[in-house]
Order: C-alpha cells, then structure tokens, then sequence
C-alpha cells in the first residue's frame, strides 16, 4: 500500500530498520554536525541544520586554472607549486591515496609520459580527472613547425601533402597531441573549402574545435596563428588582443574591430599559414584594396567569391567591410541597408551605430 504524505524519517526508524533488538546495542544520544562542532539531540535537527552550511566544492588547479573538465595534458615539466587544491581531504593517484599536493606533484614529476587518473574529493562530494602527462621534446616541436611551414607555404592543402606531412612527423611522439591538432586544422579548412571527402562543409567547425583542443596547451608561434585564424572564422575578434603573428590577419582584426585599417606592410614567408579561402578571400583581395575601391568595387568583388565557400561569419564581415565603405563615402541610403543586415549580429552590432 503507498504510503500519503511526507514521512520524516528519526534516528530510531533507522535504529529499527537495521534489524537491532532492544538492549542489544545503545542509540546514540546526540548527533555531531559533519560540518562544525555543533552537537544535536536528533538526526532531523542535524540534518536541518547542515541545510546551513554551504556545499564545499572540491577544487583542484594546474597554474592557476581550475581544471574544470575531465582531462588535462601536461606537456611541459611541472614544478612544485604548479598544482594546487581547496577544499580537499582526499587525493588517489590510479588508486593510491596521497597525503599532499606535493606528493602528487612529486609523483607527476617523475614520468615524462604516462596516463593518469586523479581522484579528489572532501566529505561532501568527489570529482576525478585524467591527466596526460606528455612532456613535449623541444626539438620535436621546432621540427614540426618547420615541417608544417615547408608542407602548407602554399595555399595547396591537398591530401598527398597532408600525407606526407604526417608521414614525416610521426617519429615526433612527444607532440603527437599538437600534431593531431595542426591536422585537425588542416581537416576543417578541407571541409569549409569543400576539398573533403569525409567531412562536409557543416562540420568544418566541429574540426576546428578539435585543433583548439590539441593546440590549446601549446604556446608556439604556429599554434597561436592557428588560434587566432579560428577565431577570425568565428568573428571572435574581441578576444584577439594579442598579435598572433600573421600581419595580414592582425591588420584585419584590427579593421574588423572598428579601427582605421592601416597600411599594409612586408610579410615574409614565416609569417603565412594556410587559411580557408574566404578568409584569404577578405584578407588578401578585399583589405588592400579597400581604401582605393568605391563601394561599387568591393560589391562587384564580393561576386567572385562563391557563397558555398561562406559561413555565416564570413558573410557578416563582407557585409561590414560594405558598410564602412558606404559610411565612408557618405552613402546613407547603402549605409543604411548594410546597417540593417548587421543590427542583430553580435560581432558588429555595437559598430554600426544608431538606425
């Protein structure tokens, strides 16, 4: 028979459920708080109580970031001080408890590479997490991007390249994560350039969240351009603060973030990587000529470069290069119409102006 209602549920129904006869064993007279050392007559006052108390959230950091995810590489050697904890009274490395921090520290040290499973937890609750530990060989990394310059100088990402790329790569194992992740780049510029035979033009962003998975822990040259070459796809040019090391994209970033767009300058050949074709589009044909072309120009120019080669990111920038253009030339009527196809997007609603 269901039971109505709401039961609460003392100390002695629990006494009870556990099959103990009377006498044989005492009930307890008071309950201490697992919180604090406050002392109450009853489990429902205790519990009411803990009510009071906020929940404790087990925290553990690698230089100053809480890990927030379930995995973490760590591809360059760790230095006491390098992880960090709050609110913890447990640690098991695969299993085995630790006493500290610092003995966890201690024991990532010694490895250059291996796989491991991190458990933290407080009385309260407990997280654990997998960390990769795959101590990058400088010279593996130096090698790499060398290799990658040398393959992809050009705008050809073809496959026999790609190939032959990973071929000449493959004895580097120390950055096999950054070498997934400069591939994972070249897959979505293959998919957006619709060059793929296995990934369609809709994913292209799915391989580029994937490359910013595997570069993310890496602070070269190549994998910052390449950083910054997805979020200029993605029109995120408010975090672009930093130089990514491609002029030609700064110089655009700039422009695209309501600058005056300046002259352009040399640009050698380490400073090009293989970009998508309509950003090399926008940042080869469009910017240079910009302030010489009348709006006539640059919508006569928007015609050659196919809209199955656009995203939605990248009609929204060619819309505003319009737009700046039309206000250029005090053409309020073009002003107006580039103002109305840009009111809601968020990259360029704050850069238009009032209707």
């Amino acid at each position: 028979m269901p039971t109505l209602g709401w039961i609460q549920e003392t100390g002695l129904d629990r006494f009870w459920e556990r099959g103990s006869e009377p006498g044989t064993s005492a009930l307890p007279s008071h309950y201490a708080c697992r919180y604090c050392n406050l002392v109450f007559d009853s489990v429902a006052a205790r519990e009411q109580h803990e009510l009071e108390h906020p929940l404790l959230n087990p925290i553990m950091c690698y230089r100053d970031r809480e890990l927030g995810g379930t995995h973490l590489l760590i591809n360059t050697p760790i230095q006491l001080g390098d992880i960090g904890a709050r609110n913890i009274s447990k640690i098991e490395l695969n299993g085995q408890p630790l006493s500290s921090v610092i003995e966890l520290t201690q024991a990532l040290q010694s490895v250059r590479q291996g796989l491991f499973r991190i458990t933290y937890a407080n009385e309260v609750l407990e997280k654990s997490i997998k960390i990769q530990v795959c101590i990058a060989d400088p010279e593996h990394l130096a090698e790499v991007d060398q290799t990658f310059r040398m393959h992809f100088s050009s705008e050809s990402i073809a496959d026999p390249l790609l190939e032959s790329f990973i071929a000449s790569v493959r004895h580097c194992s120390s950055v096999s994560r950054y070498i997934d992740g400069l591939v994972r780049y070249l897959h979505g510029l293959k998919a957006k350039d619709h060059q793929s035979d296995i990934t369609t033009f809709e994913s292209f962003d799915m391989r580029f969240n994937q490359a910013l998975a595997s570069l993310s822990d890496y602070a070269t040259p190549v994998a910052a351009a390449l950083r910054a070459v997805i979020r200029f796809n993605r029109n995120d040019f408010s975090l672009m603060h930093v130089a990514s090391g491609l002029p030609d994209l700064d110089r655009a970033v700039a422009f695209f973030n309501g600058a005056d767009l300046v002259s352009s300058a040399f640009v050698s050949p380490e400073a090009q990587l293989p970009v998508d074709q309509a950003s090399a589009f926008i940042l080869k044909r469009l910017i240079p000529v910009f302030a010489d072309s009348t709006l006539a120009d640059i919508e006569e120019s928007l015609t050659w470069l196919p809209t199955k080669y656009r995203s939605l990111q990248d009609t929204s920038k060619l819309n505003y290069l319009c737009f700046r253009k039309a206000a250029a030339v005090e053409d309020m009527a073009a002003t107006e119409k580039y103002r109305k196809r840009l009111r809601h997007d968020d990259a360029f609603n704050t850069l238009i102006g009032e209707t």
